[in-house]
């Protein structure tokens, strides 16, 4: 799990492989109170997605976390987002193909 509390200004990128799930990022609610968090997918002939979560950092650690995907959905085109409402994790999630992902704090 990476741990972006604290990082204003850190961007974490990550490629992830065919149908896999990403690492876990945490992202600490003190710093993400007005949901200023940017997640972009990068995609060349695949296709994925974001999932959030808003349970606590020893869930997300433990691999217990309650996951829900992002409100664009699985995207096949590169897209950018931000965050509406305060999160604790963040992870992309490839849905077919290899997929890069940025995620801004």
């Amino acid at each position: 799990m990476e741990d972006l509390s604290g990082k204003r200004g850190k961007t974490y990128t990550e490629v992830i492989a065919n149908t896999d799930n990403g690492e876990s990022i945490f992202v600490h609610p003190v710093f993400n109170k007005s949901g200023h968090v940017t997640c972009t997918i990068i995609c060349s002939n695949s296709s994925g997605k974001f999932q959030t979560s808003t349970s606590s950092q020893i869930d997300i650690e433990a691999g217990v976390a309650t996951w829900q995907d992002w409100a664009e959905g699985t995207v096949a085109v590169n897209t950018t987002d931000v965050l509406t409402g305060p999160v604790t994790g963040i992870r992309g999630v490839s849905v077919s193909g290899e997929i890069t992902i940025e995620i801004v704090i």
